[in-house]
């Protein structure tokens, strides 16, 4: 494995439940470091412009840099890249935490979600392990509330978790998505592009 990449890219088609784990194109890295940069060359290539923020074949791309999950100080932003209910341009934002470092030791440089599921549901990374669940019960829950139910159902304490709140759900444009107690990727309404794909949550833990 290359130094500072993972070497895989995870994605995820919720409208046939379909997970499938591809080998990332080191190019890209090399061109585009990862994160932000790497995720907007995915979302451009694939994404046609006239597809529309709600619309089941926009991506919502989490993506982390090639420090990310490494021993550098500081490096723990994840980029999150899609097309905005705010302005219907491609758009990014970013969070801190420790889910995008969680999501490099599970395996993964970039975490890709395409369609909509007919039901709500959550997803769980699990290294190579990945499902999907359903999340009508905890439907309608707050952010706080949906990472507390999440971890007791997984029965993992460190496992890490992005999730949306009502607002996301009943997509408000400006809808966040939040992790852990305090940080958020708050910027363009990317909580509501999670809540029209009926995704709930995001959890990962990895031991890599």
């Amino acid at each position: 494995m290359p130094y500072a990449r993972a070497g895989f890219d995870l994605e995820v088609a919720l409208s046939q439940a379909g997970i499938e784990k591809q080998q990332s194109d080191s190019r890209l890295n090399e061109l585009y470091l990862g994160g932000r940069g790497t995720g907007t060359k995915l979302f451009w290539d694939r994404v046609p412009p006239e597809t529309l923020p709600f619309s089941p074949e926009n991506l919502l791309i989490f993506g982390v840099g090639l420090l990310s999950g490494t021993l550098a100080p500081g490096a723990n932003r994840t980029a999150l890249v899609t097309r905005s209910p705010q302005t219907k341009l491609l758009t990014y934002s970013t969070l801190g935490g420790f889910w995008g470092a969680e999501l490099k030791h599970a395996g993964y440089d970039n975490l890709i979600i395409s369609g909509r599921s007919p039901i709500p549901v959550y997803l769980w990374i699990n290294d190579d392990k990945v499902e999907i669940r359903d999340a009508g019960h905890i439907w309608g829950q707050d952010a706080r509330e949906t990472q507390r139910t999440i971890r007791e159902e997984l029965g993992k304490d460190a496992a890490q978790i992005l999730c949306i709140g009502p607002a996301g759900e009943n997509r408000v444009y400006s809808a966040t998505i939040q992790h852990g107690l305090g940080c958020g990727a708050s910027r363009t309404g990317v909580g509501a592009v999670m809540g029209a794909k009926n995704l709930k949550a995001i959890a990962v833990y990895g031991t890599k």
